[in-house]
């Protein structure tokens, strides 16, 4: 049997995404193999294919977080899933992007069998990504303000929704083609591109913002520190003004002085947030986070935005599209 795999080839555009055809392997000891049915992606997806994520795989290499598929063949001592049961994958950053995926123990999640599998491949890492940065590291309460970046994205949707149940006074910086997304979940919409977030904040909450999340980094970060109330927490959890630089070494000088420091030059508490390490640091809590937030849609009470479902050999099209900033939500990739 042949699996289909979307491979970087080197690093670059789109363009550098091709789909390999190859037999697929034995399962071995301890390890399953999961028949995909979709595959989450994400901007950290086009950093590393890009290069300038740190640590970023040596080419050629599999992008991918996340998928949700069903369980095909059982490698020798498996019995913690059977042979038809749905499951979720999550690595480490790669390889998700394939028609067959391998996954050991510790990589793989039951999924209630009534999820849709591309809502399902939404909660694995945006929504778990808001859920611990809200709830693990800022701890926001019923009433507080929070800011929120980037809030037309899979993980600012994710945010908003999430910030929502809890009770938050949520602002959110999108174009102004987005605001109505913004304004859908309760939010207070600011245009990133016509206005300065700063002032838009002190203008409609002088107080300042009990929480900020800030995907962007650079100047952006240094921004998000203004807004905050004295006692205010920032939440940074990524860098994605790297895309379009010549390098990230400006991203490794921030993250090791934030990381080392922990707090902000006015001494707000500062956290950097990474889904991959505090998996490895925790991996109680991601399981506890997944099981509550899959049963918070199998209540109904959050529903992902799928922006697009893509074919997976047009992975170079899921990319194009969520490189232009024009989408809301998450695009996954459907194996047919």
């Amino acid at each position: 049997m042949m699996n289909a795999r979307v491979v970087v080839t080197e690093y670059g555009g789109p363009e550098k995404l091709k789909v390999v055809e190859e037999p697929l392997r034995p399962v071995q000891r301890d390890e399953v193999l999961v028949r995909v049915l979709s595959a989450g992606v994400a901007l950290a997806d086009v950093m590393r294919r890009e290069g300038k994520y740190p640590g970023s795989p040596r080419v050629p290499f599999t992008p991918g977080y996340d998928a949700v598929g069903v369980v095909e063949e059982l490698g020798e001592d498996v019995s913690y899933v059977r042979k038809g049961e749905r499951v979720a994958v999550f690595y480490n950053g790669t390889g998700g992007y394939a028609a067959y995926v391998y996954a050991k123990s510790d990589e793989l999640y039951p999924v209630p069998d009534q999820l849709d599998a591309s809502l399902a491949v939404a909660i694995l890492l945006n929504y778990v990504t808001a859920y611990q940065m809200l709830h693990r590291f800022a701890n926001v309460a019923e009433g507080e303000r929070i800011l929120i970046h980037g809030a037309s994205g899979g993980t600012g949707t994710a945010l908003l929704e999430l910030g929502r149940l809890a009770g938050a006074k949520m602002f959110g910086t999108a174009s102004k083609a987005k605001h109505d997304t913004v304004a859908h979940y309760g939010a207070v919409p600011i245009d990133y591109r016509r206005e300065d977030f700063v002032q838009a904040v002190r203008e409609r909450a002088p107080e300042g913002m009990d929480a900020a999340f800030d995907p962007i980094g650079g100047d952006n970060w240094e921004r998000s520190f203004q807004t905050l109330h004295p006692n205010g927490r920032f939440v940074g959890y990524g860098y994605t003004s790297v895309l379009g630089q010549g390098d990230s070494s400006q991203w490794m000088k921030d993250w090791a002085s934030m990381a080392a420091n922990r707090t902000t030059p006015k001494g707000n508490p500062a956290y950097l947030y990474s889904v991959t390490t505090l998996r490895m640091e925790h991996p109680e809590w991601f399981r506890e986070d997944l099981k509550h937030l899959f049963q918070l849609l199998a209540d109904g009470r959050i529903s992902p935005i799928i922006a697009a479902r893509i074919p997976l050999r047009e992975a170079a099209q899921a990319h194009q599209l969520l490189e232009t900033s024009q989408i809301t939500g998450k695009i996954v990739l459907i194996n047919r």
